[in-house]
């Protein structure tokens, strides 16, 4: 790519970018743009400076200064905006309303054109554990604008209206004993975006002398530490260091719901999609739980045993990425090398790091219906490409989704849906089709075989459709919009339940209830939420059950349903009613 000239800062230019900023001053009067002025009036700022603009104290804006022509207000519709515009003519607008400060950093950063502009959208999503059981009270933040929420008993949240760029959205989750998660995603024109994220438990890996450095070994990776590498708060630290690292897999699809972000990087002010051929995340700890980092210009090797399934594709020379936990995306950080079947890396300091081969891509926009024109959400999409393997999204309540696919690449499209209380997912229809080089728009008509409509509504003890809610059968979460919902289930028995979440820390329940699912499908009488839903209990399988207070004492609000005692062992399941009348023991 041609480099962008540098930023003109002579007198002239000074004083005009001066005068535009005065305005922002006397308009916002805030005290925080006054070391934004000295900065840029006071200093030389080189090619490797980022402008960050900010709004609840997290950038909503990163650029490097030397794509920068001119910064300047303007009146957009009526409203006061800030429009940055870049050598190449691009014009990024964020009302003034929305800015706290202006500062700058040393980094690295996206050319914002390539992100596209700033607007809102929602997002809602199920957060679970290792095991898949739901984890409540995550913290679910929006890094762009700062608005966040909490997981509910369910795992489920909703982020409503949150800042997102034209082609992409960022949320974090935060939960006290795991690895942060995180998920980015392109997101809709219209409807909620729908994520799953699945957190990780920090889990001790080894340890470690900082004095003398050592050898830590956690799956598929191995990290090597020198002697003397380790700070606490900037000065040296010389005792234990316990290490925490989780190694994804790369070959298996948990690692879309594991990972942070997605499999997109920042390449040369670009945007990339990537190929992952390992990845893993780090963290050093004290013995009281002080978050470690490495002392500067110190090295750690990475070393990641290339899986056996990827090791006749696996180049000799690979790039090196580690994610950005600000802008939601891989940053480049040079190369790594094969040795064998490893990849060594060097890390300069701790967070995700990532070995990928990067590619073009398209924006991919899709809907999903049924034969008889009903919206197929919660469908598990799975794009398969030559050179980037799986790439995996979800429809939201309307069959609506996106994704990124592989340029000139013959693409395979599949659809599984699932409808029992388990996560194994079922493929339900396949094609294949070329991406070429523009954006691609498809929909698609699914025959549903053995998979049939449970329609309904979810409404207030009052009677009323819920403002917000969803239906859960087994693990799976449906959204409700204003308070209908459609599920697509199996022949049989299935049970679902209604969940009311109009009112923030406010999780109202109906009852459990049994439906009858046949070959005409089923609608399901209105499922009342009357019951508050005050916490949760989990039995030996990992399900979880709500509960909920009657008289003076709590009671779970479902029939148990789990098939092992609390010792490990098996429950008989006894179907005959002979044998049944016969037995003396539990079953």
């Amino acid at each position: 790519m041609k480099p962008f000239a540098a930023p003109d800062f002579s007198p002239g230019a000074g004083d005009e970018i001066k005068r535009h900023f005065q305005i922002i001053l006397r308009m916002k009067k805030r005290i925080l743009f006054l070391g934004f002025l000295l900065m840029v009036f006071g200093l030389q700022i080189d090619a490797q400076t980022l402008k960050n603009i900010h709004r609840h104290n997290q950038p909503v804006l990163r650029i490097p200064t030397h794509l920068i022509d001119k910064v300047e207000t303007a009146e957009i519709n009526g409203a006061q905006v800030l429009q940055v515009r870049q050598l190449n003519g691009y014009v990024s607008e964020i009302p003034l309303a929305q800015i706290d400060s202006i500062t700058h950093s040393e980094g690295e950063a996206v050319d914002p054109a390539q992100l596209g502009n700033l607007r809102t959208a929602s997002v809602m999503g199920v957060v679970t554990g290792p095991t898949g059981a739901p984890v409540n009270n995550a913290i679910v933040l929006s890094p762009y604008g700062g608005e966040q929420t909490e997981t509910d008993l369910n795992g489920v949240f909703f982020l409503n209206n949150i800042l997102v760029y034209d082609k992409l959205g960022y949320i974090t989750i935060t939960k006290a004993g795991f690895h942060q998660g995180s998920r980015s995603f392109l997101p809709l024109e219209t409807g909620s975006n729908r994520v799953n994220v699945q957190l990780l438990t920090m889990t001790q890996s080894g340890t470690f002398s900082a004095a003398s450095g050592g050898t830590v070994t956690s799956g598929l990776l191995q990290l090597t530490f020198p002697a003397n590498a380790v700070t606490l708060n900037g000065l040296p630290y010389t005792e234990t260091v316990n290490v925490y690292a989780q190694a994804l897999d790369p070959t298996s699809n948990s690692m879309f719901e594991q990972m942070p972000g997605e499999l997109l990087g920042g390449l040369n002010d670009s945007l990339r999609l990537l190929r992952s051929f390992g990845m893993a995340s780090v963290e050093l700890r004290d013995a009281n739980m002080n978050e470690l980092q490495l002392d500067t210009n110190v090295f750690v090797a990475m070393i990641f045993n290339i899986p056996t399934s990827l090791q006749a594709e696996a180049p000799q020379t690979i790039d090196w990425w580690s994610f950005d936990e600000v802008q939601g995306i891989w940053m480049h950080e040079g190369v790594a090398q094969r040795q064998g079947n490893q990849y060594i890396g060097q890390a300069s300091h701790f967070t995700w790091w990532n070995l990928d081969v990067p590619n073009t891509f398209n924006d991919f926009f899709g809907a999903i219906y049924s034969v008889g024109g009903s919206a197929i959400s919660n469908a598990q999409v799975n794009f398969i490409s030559p050179t980037l393997g799986t790439g995996i999204t979800y429809t939201n309540s309307e069959g609506l989704f996106s994704g990124r696919v592989p340029r000139n690449q013959s693409i395979n499209l599949s659809i599984y849906l699932t409808c029992n209380t388990s996560n194994d997912w079922t493929l339900t229809q396949s094609e294949t089709f070329f991406s070429g080089t523009d954006l691609l728009v498809g929909t698609y008509t699914v025959a549903l075989t053995g998979n049939y409509p449970i329609t309904g509504t979810v409404v207030t003890c009052s009677g009323q459709p819920v403002i917000s809610g969803y239906v859960k059968m087994g693990l799976q979460i449906y959204p409700a919009i204003d308070g209908q919902y459609t599920i697509h289930a199996c022949l049989g028995e299935n049970f679902i339940q209604g969940f009311e979440t109009t009112f923030p820390d406010s999780i109202i329940a109906s009852d459990l209830i049994a439906v009858q699912v046949t070959s005409l499908g089923v609608e399901v009488s209105d499922l009342l939420c009357c019951n508050q839903v005050v916490g949760i209990v989990s039995d030996v399988d990992g399900i979880t059950y709500p509960t909920i207070f009657i008289g003076n004492q709590f009671c779970m609000a479902e029939n148990l349903r789990t098939s092992k005692y609390s010792n490990g062992d098996q429950i008989p399941n006894v179907i005959e009613d002979q044998q049944w009348s016969e037995l003396t023991s539990g079953a």
